[in-house]
């Protein structure tokens, strides 16, 4: 199963948060959806950053009000992988870059810049999963 493509496994439609939302609202966005990461957007639906819920659970330990931007507490670096790559090779980049999540846009492979909407997301739950399946 791992041989499949990534294509086959990523999660669609994408959610995602406006950069300007409370850290208060976004955990309920991952709450409600059973995620554990989330794409940021600007005003225009532009990608900005990505949260995740160990990047809210180490803002709160720091004493960051609930309250406070998510735009304060994300990070600006995005890695994607293109969805022809078969899973195992999806999992390799994630080990190599120490990251649970990867976007799904085509060509790439690794850091990159996000200047579009990516076509989905893959996680480290979605390939145990598929591991478990085959």
């Amino acid at each position: 199963m791992l041989e499949s493509k990534v294509s086959d496994f990523l999660k669609k439609p994408l959610i995602t948060v406006e950069a300007g939302m409370s850290l208060r609202d976004v955990a309920r966005v991952m709450r409600n959806e059973g995620i554990s990461g989330l794409l940021v957007v600007d005003s225009e639906g532009k990608p900005v950053g990505v949260v995740s819920d160990t990047d809210m659970v180490r803002a709160l330990s720091k004493g960051i009000s609930k309250e406070a931007k998510v735009e304060e507490i994300m990070s600006t670096s995005f890695f994607g992988i293109d969805p022809d790559v078969t899973l195992l090779d999806a999992a390799r980049l994630m080990k190599e870059n120490r990251v649970s999540r990867l976007f799904v846009v085509k060509g790439a492979k690794g850091k990159t810049e996000l200047t579009q909407m990516p076509e989905g997301i893959i996680t480290l739950s979605d390939i145990i999963s598929a591991a478990q399946i085959g």
